[in-house]
């Protein structure tokens, strides 16, 4: 006997809610770097170099579906939203990554606003070193919380690697070119021009500067400052500055960039035309005196346009030495943080509404040994400053300088308010990848389901997280396979297959539909163990003409909860 979903389910009316949608498909392509390099390898999300600008505004609910047609798994993060643990988009912690031919659906709420970054946070290093990041940019709900601007451009910047592409070209890009294949940027004399400038890289630390103008710096990571105008701007990997420039001075000028080691040369650079100058474009090689001399932001003039919610405190909950260190280590990594590797690491523990300090300092001297340090899941508020206690400026990755050089100790407060388990790591790949991370870990249950929040993929809702494997052989015809979920111990998880995916959450009283309960059928049974790990196994028709056939995935699962039944997470699956 077939048993069908409606039958457990009352009608109930959508969620109203402010959603803004995207998809995003992550395929192999090419692209065209500029004269000498116009079909270059790469990976792309919707075959552009970088990605599509997402567009969103403060408050909304930014839902971004994620097609993976590369040829391996990949998964998506989006740096420096303080997302619920399930979206952040690290495998095993949040979810499995997405294998290849199958989507994940990233719902991030109540978007902070400023400028952010999405990139792959996959096992598969070299996705973000070949094309895959984009720029996500969050309006204030009352626009008159940003400083008035006329034109608005987005600044990406990133060093490319042909030995991860398979290409020819290894340099630097400005907005996915080399310098000889840039767009002008056209300004009036007048214009108040915001350019949001963006690090992407994987290895590279910049400093860039407009040559014959100075720039008014008025957010970083997404937070507006209090204007600080500067000449030069370092920025790290990972790290946003918004500047507002004065355009009063009619020419052809470079926006210069240099590595952070070297302000001596330039390795990339973008055009501002005046309107009506007719001058040649600026030399790819010309080192504007701005920025290889002129005055480079520092960290101590920054304060915040708005006072703290928290303001430092004298007497936080916990003090945390976090020292960068760089020495031999098991398995060739070299790279520390309190002289523990990746992945054999202590996590640092905290509970919620803890006031957290973090003290950085390094060991590390020499070029490449700056380390942009970035918390997952909170923001910072960065100590000795400018803003002092009340307006301490927020961040959510720091540039810690090499030993011996100002900029090489900073601390950070933090206040624990969004509880998971989250990686805390210096943005740098190879720094990464060879041992430079950690977690920091959340004691509790804050949704109070019986999952400690640090082994909860979803810790703020109290619901049974549904999953599909990795493996694309997972869903081949004729393939085999088991649909994982993770829920109470000893609870029965009965999972449902629907051919149709609802545009918007039904509210029911124990929990959101997801799927079309009327055409909804039982798929199989878990029983959870004493973990809380179940499995429901499959094994798929054989027939060729099911390819590309689309199924939607929903459990209902006993709960000692109040009510007894919770509905799951939900999770397509496409036959291959």
């Amino acid at each position: 006997m077939r048993i069908h979903l409606l039958s457990f389910l009352a009608a109930a009316p959508l969620a109203a809610q402010a959603i803004v949608d995207y998809e995003l498909t992550a395929a192999a392509g090419t692209v065209d770097l500029g004269p000498g390099y116009a079909s270059e390898p790469a990976r792309l999300y919707n075959g552009t170099l970088p990605a599509p600008v997402l567009h969103a505004t403060e408050g909304q609910t930014l839902r971004v579906r994620l097609h993976n047609d590369l040829a391996e798994s990949t998964i998506l993060h989006f740096h420096g939203q303080p997302l619920p643990q399930g979206m952040d988009g690290m495998q095993v912690i949040s979810r499995p990554e997405t294998a290849p031919g199958q989507e994940f659906l990233y719902e991030l709420p109540d978007l902070v606003p400023g400028t952010y970054w999405f990139h792959p946070h996959s096992d598969h290093h070299t996705q973000l070193d070949s094309g895959l990041a984009g720029v996500l940019i969050v309006d204030p709900a009352n626009p008159a919380d940003d400083p008035a601007f006329d034109t608005d451009h987005v600044i990406v910047l990133d060093d490319w690697n042909a030995a991860n592409t398979g290409g020819s070209y290894t340099g630097h890009l400005l907005n996915g070119k080399t310098s000889d294949g840039q767009a002008t940027i056209t300004v009036q004399p007048g214009e108040r021009m915001r350019l949001r400038f963006v690090n992407v890289a994987a290895m590279t630390n910049y400093v860039v500067a407009l040559d014959g103008h100075p720039m008014t710096v008025t957010h970083t990571d997404g937070g507006r400052l209090q204007p600080v105008v500067t000449q030069a701007i370092p920025i790290g990997i990972g790290e946003r500055y918004d500047v507002i420039v004065d355009c009063n001075n009619p020419g052809v000028w470079s926006l210069a960039v240099s590595t952070i080691e070297n302000r001596t040369a330039t390795v990339v650079r973008g055009i501002v035309r005046y309107a009506g100058q007719a001058g040649a474009d600026p030399s790819p090689t010309a080192v504007p005196g701005n920025l290889s001399s002129g005055a480079m932001l520092d960290y101590a003039q920054l304060a915040s346009y708005w006072p703290a919610s928290t303001p430092i405190t004298a007497t936080p909950d916990l003090v945390q030495p976090i020292v960068l260190g760089m020495q031999p280590a098991p398995g060739g990594g070299n790279w520390s943080i309190n002289g523990e590797f990746w992945p054999n690491v202590t996590p640092i523990e905290v509970s919620l509404g803890d006031v957290v300090q973090f003290d950085y300092s390094t060991g590390t001297a020499g070029m490449m040994h700056s380390h942009p340090m970035h918390l997952h899941g909170q923001f910072v508020r960065l100590m000795g400053t400018a803003g002092g206690a009340t307006h301490p400026p927020r961040k959510d990755t720091v540039l810690v300088r090499p030993s011996g050089q100002p900029g090489s100790a900073w601390s950070v407060q933090y206040t624990a308010d969004n509880p998971g388990s989250w990686l805390f790591h210096c943005h740098h790949m190879m720094h990464m990848m060879r041992g430079m991370m950690t977690l920091v870990n959340f004691t509790g249950d804050h949704d109070q389901d019986g999952r400690v929040d640090h082994d909860d993929m979803d810790p703020t809702r109290a619901a049974p997280v549904l999953t599909i494997a990795s493996d694309a052989a997972a869903f081949q015809t004729g393939g085999v396979g088991t649909i994982d979920l993770q829920w109470q111990p000893y609870s029965v998880c009965a999972v449902f297959v629907s051919g149709t995916e609802l545009p918007l959450p039904v509210t029911v009283s124990f929990g959101e539909l997801r799927i079309d309960a009327a055409t909804a059928g039982l798929l199989g049974v878990a029983l959870c163990d004493a973990a809380g790990h179940g499995a429901v196994p499959y094994a798929l028709p054989t027939d060729p003409g099911l390819i590309g056939a689309r199924e939607l995935l929903q459990a209902i699962a006993t709960t000692t909860m109040p009510g007894g039944l919770v509905l799951s997470t939900h999770q397509a699956l496409t036959l291959r």
